[in-house]
């Protein structure tokens, strides 16, 4: 699962770093198996559906704070996307591994240029 937290991406020395964390770091490994409901900080489910967040960006839509304003809130589909259930009985666990949410939109921009990238990826 991916959150916004600092514990799992981080700038140091002009570098970008992603690291991987164990949930069970923040909850306990009981946890992770049966009785709790963790909340992903930072979701952004509701502010990333719609045609506004989709379609390109003008001048007009670049000062708005309005993201996915063009439709209503759907409490189901955030509480699907921006929470996970432990229950031993029905086999449910919550994700051992978090990993960084990271968004550049409304942020960056890259008129001319090239974007590079090096990155360690396991195989599999």
């Amino acid at each position: 699962m991916t959150t916004a937290s600092s514990n799992n991406s981080y700038v140091r020395n002009g570098q970008l770093y992603i690291t991987p964390t164990l949930t069970a770091d923040t909850i306990g490994e009981a946890a992770l198996v049966d009785g709790f409901v963790y909340n992903i900080t930072g979701c952004t489910y509701n502010i990333t559906q719609g045609i506004s967040y989709t379609s390109p960006l003008n001048k007009a839509a670049a000062n708005s704070s309005n993201i996915g304003a063009d439709q209503t809130f759907d409490v189901a589909a955030y509480t699907r996307a921006c929470s996970a259930v432990s229950n031993s009985t029905s086999g449910k666990i919550i994700n051992p591994i978090q990993s960084a949410r990271l968004s550049t939109r409304r942020t960056a921009s890259i008129k001319y240029g090239r974007v590079e990238v090096r990155a360690k990826i396991p195989t599999g």
